[in-house]
């Protein structure tokens, strides 16, 4: 932040008491300064008022922090440089105006509202993934430097700017679209400490006003497996469960089937030597019946011991 303060002191010197000034929406940080060494403003109390014919009225004090979320004005100081800062969010056309750092300066601003400017956005990402970040800015700050802020310690800290069409910091890598008019800035690894409030803005150049375009929550939570590949991978673990469970139900019925075939054909085995036996012990007994009547026959069958001629003769001629 402290860079950013010089870098902004430098380019601000000459500019105060100018005429109105056109302000895109969305949010803005105004800078006023003074002399540090004038102890008397150094140590007077300072607040931000709005200009009506005589009347200004107070619009914010100075406090610990610039960033307070539920407050649309917030102002912060800091003696050592001589160097205020005044945050307005969500500009309106109705936020047009004279202002007054008390004591030390005035501002005329005029707020123009553009459909790229002016939004709050929500972008969530994972673990160690990477994010990207879209700032869409108007065409009339095409040639001004861009920069991506972060809310850190209640302040606005510059993450990383570019005076050019690209630029490199650690993680963070901006690149600027000039056809298009917007840059984005992407974040590799992301950790926890990446989540929070982002604010893609201008650098101000020869100006008293820092234009912010896009309020953006990152959020970040731990990695996991993207919803649809979750799916995914259920449907084939279920089907791979179902293609077991039918191969294991083919292979026991086939195991009950070969058992079945075995014990018909142990079954047909013993029943055909049943037979067999059965067959061979009747031939047996027919035998034996027809021995014992051959027997009987060959017993009974006798001629007569002593027939008569008559006898004899008379069964010849029958």
């Amino acid at each position: 932040m402290k860079t950013f303060l010089f870098f902004t002191l430098f380019l601000i010197k000459g500019h105060m008491g100018d005429a109105a000034d056109v302000v895109i929406g969305g949010s803005v940080i105004i800078s006023c300064i003074y002399d540090p060494k004038n102890v008397q403003t150094r140590e007077s109390a300072k607040s931000f008022c709005k200009l009506s014919g005589s009347k200004c009225t107070t619009m914010t004090e100075v406090k610990n922090a610039l960033w307070i979320p539920e407050e649309r004005f917030s102002m912060t100081e800091d003696k050592s440089l001589g160097f205020i800062n005044v945050l307005i969010r969500n500009l309106t056309v109705n936020d047009s105006g004279k202002y007054k750092c008390e004591g030390i300066q005035e501002v005329n601003f005029k707020v123009k509202q553009e459909p790229c400017c002016g939004r709050s956005e929500e972008l969530t990402a994972h673990v160690l993934t990477t994010a990207v970040i879209r700032c869409k800015y108007p065409e009339g700050y095409k040639d001004q430097p861009k920069q991506l802020f972060k809310v850190q310690n209640g302040s606005l800290e510059v993450i990383i700017g570019a005076f050019g069409s690209s630029n490199t910091k650690g993680r963070f890598s901006l690149n600027v679209n000039e056809q298009e008019h917007f840059f984005t800035v992407t974040i590799t690894d992301v950790s926890r400490h990446d989540a929070g409030v982002y604010f893609c803005g201008i650098a101000p150049v020869k100006q008293i006003y820092t234009p912010l375009f896009t309020e953006i929550r990152l959020h970040v939570s731990d990695a996991s497996v993207p919803f649809d590949l979750y799916i995914i991978i259920i449907t084939a673990c279920l089907i791979l469960l179902l293609a077991v469970g039918l191969s294991l139900l083919l292979i026991k019925r086939r195991c009950k089937k070969t058992e079945g075939s075995g014990s018909a054909d142990q079954r047909n085995t013993r029943d055909d030597d049943e037979v067999v036996m059965s067959a061979y012990y009747d031939v047996i007994q027919d035998s034996a019946q027809d021995s014992i009547s051959l027997n009987t026959v060959y017993a009974t069958a006798h001629l007569p011991t002593s027939p008569s001629d008559s006898d004899f003769y008379t069964l010849a001629e029958s």
